[in-house]
Parts: structure tokens; C-alpha cells; sequence
């Protein structure tokens, strides 16, 4: 048993049940916009150079939050091809998309990418493979980042984001419940799964470090967000609200640090070189 009370293929299931719940993804999505001291889609597309006419792959594209503006950017002569496993998730890209013809989708687990690009997408290369928020939940990362690194042109990039520490609000909870396994190693992921791979799989690497703080001036707001993450636990939500309610009372906010990881390859290696 884990220190949470559970084992660990049931405290797997459901931290990946609230990872790819498209209420919970929303919630996290709206929370993060309002309350974040930088704008994470401004800072991640300076560093992606989308240019006009790009195919774009988008792997847990989840609601859209990066493929309705890589669609933006691409415009009619370019394409972008999403992929998430939760249905009600594509569904709400492609209405807010409005179907459009340059967008491609599918239904599917990442660790079926491979096949899913060589039977269900009509694009087959990419100059630029895309995940954020998503790839660390896999435990076949490794077979995907070798599906989208084959698939990319022979110009194209590689590129992953993932959460990064310290992370404030995981470090509240840690005093009061257990943080799930997982939780933790998604915010190693970056330095030690993400760059060992791509050092070892391209020939240029570059790594950026996103910094931000999130501020909160409403319990209710840190508890709908806490809620709404895979490391929620009902039975420390009372202590934890407590927490939170005399830090607002006494400074008039709750502010903590949000930071990421993204890492971009090109120039793919030869196997074996």
C-alpha cells in the first residue's frame, strides 16, 4: 500500500481519470489564465517560431489550448493534427475550431501516435511535433517521443513542455496529504527523462525555464483549483482550506510559484550514430 492508502495501480487510475477530465482541464485552464503573473501561451509561442504554411502535431491537444492558436498561425495552407485521449476534449477543440479544414483529430491514446499518424492522419511529417501539459502521463513517453521525432521533416523540431519545480501549490498539499508518485516525477521529468532523450537523439537542444507565479485572492478560487488537480484529497481539504483562509486574511492573497520546462530538438541523429 501506498502512504495514501492505496496501491499504486489504483493511485495511477485516478490520477490519470482527473488528468484527463475536460471539466477539471478547464477549470485549470481558466484558473491559470486569471491568476498568473505571465501568460504561458504568449511565452511558449515566442519560442516556437510558427510560421505560415507549418504542419503542426499536436499530442493531448486536450480542449485546444495551443492547437486554436496554432491554427491561427498556420493558416489555410498549413495543418495541424491533434491527438487526445478524451473524447469530450476533441469534440470541444474541433466546435471551437468550426471544422476547420486544416485541422485533423483523433481519439486516441499518445502510445498509439505511431499508428494513428500512419493510418488515421492524412499528414505525415511535421515541422514542428508538439506536447504540452501531457507527455509525462505516459508511461510509454519514450515510444512516443520516437513517434513524433520519425515523423517530423527533415528541418522540423521536437518540442515538449512539462511542469518544472518547485511547484507552491504541491508543496501547500504536501504538508497536510501525500503527494502522489507520479506528481513528483512529472516535475523532475524535464532534466531527467526530456533531456537525457534529446541530447542523445538530436544534434541541437535548446532548454528554456518558465517562470511564474500564481496569485489567488478568493479561498474558493485555491479550492476550486485544488480540486481540480491529480493530486486532489478530499480528506485533507478542510486543513488545507484552513491553511489557505489565514494566509488570505493575513496578506491578502496567496501567492505561489507555477514554473514549466521546455525543451526543443532538431537536427534529428541517425539511429545509432
Amino acid at each position: 500500500m501506498s502512504e495514501g492508502g492505496m496501491d499504486k495501480e489504483s493511485e495511477t487510475g485516478g490520477l490519470m481519470g482527473r488528468a484527463t477530465s475536460t471539466a477539471h482541464l478547464e477549470t485549470r485552464l481558466q484558473l491559470n489564465r486569471q491568476a498568473s503573473a505571465v501568460d504561458f501561451n504568449a511565452w511558449l509561442f515566442a519560442r516556437l517560431g510558427i510560421q505560415k504554411g507549418m504542419t503542426v502535431l499536436d499530442v493531448g491537444c486536450g480542449t485546444g489550448a495551443q492547437a486554436l492558436r496554432f491554427l491561427e498561425l498556420v493558416g489555410p495552407d498549413g495543418s495541424v493534427s491533434a491527438l487526445d485521449i478524451a473524447a469530450e476534449s476533441v469534440a470541444t477543440l474541433r466546435e471551437r475550431a468550426g471544422d476547420a479544414p486544416q485541422l485533423e483529430t483523433a481519439v486516441a491514446d499518445m502510445a498509439a501516435l505511431a499508428r494513428v499518424i500512419e493510418t488515421d492522419f492524412h499528414t505525415k511529417r511535421f515541422d514542428l511535433a508538439h506536447s504540452s501539459y501531457a507527455l509525462y502521463y505516459s508511461p510509454e513517453r519514450i515510444a512516443v517521443l520516437d513517434a513524433m521525432r520519425d515523423h517530423i521533416t527533415a528541418q522540423g523540431r521536437v518540442a515538449i513542455f512539462t511542469p518544472n519545480g518547485p511547484h507552491g501549490m504541491v508543496e501547500l498539499v504536501r504538508r497536510f496529504a501525500a503527494i502522489p508518485q507520479a506528481v513528483d516525477e512529472s516535475l523532475a521529468f524535464g532534466p531527467t527523462v526530456l533531456e537525457p532523450y534529446f541530447r542523445a537523439n538530436f544534434w541541437d537542444v535548446t532548454v528554456h525555464f518558465f517562470h511564474n507565479e500564481v496569485r489567488l485572492t478568493a479561498v474558493e478560487d485555491f479550492m476550486t483549483f485544488y480540486r481540480a488537480t491529480t493530486y486532489y484529497d478530499a480528506q485533507a481539504e478542510p486543513d488545507i482550506e484552513d491553511a489557505v483562509r489565514e494566509t488570505i486574511a493575513r496578506d491578502g492573497h496567496l501567492t505561489f510559484e507555477k514554473n514549466g520546462y521546455l525543451i526543443i530538438g532538431s537536427s534529428v541523429r541517425e539511429r545509432g550514430a
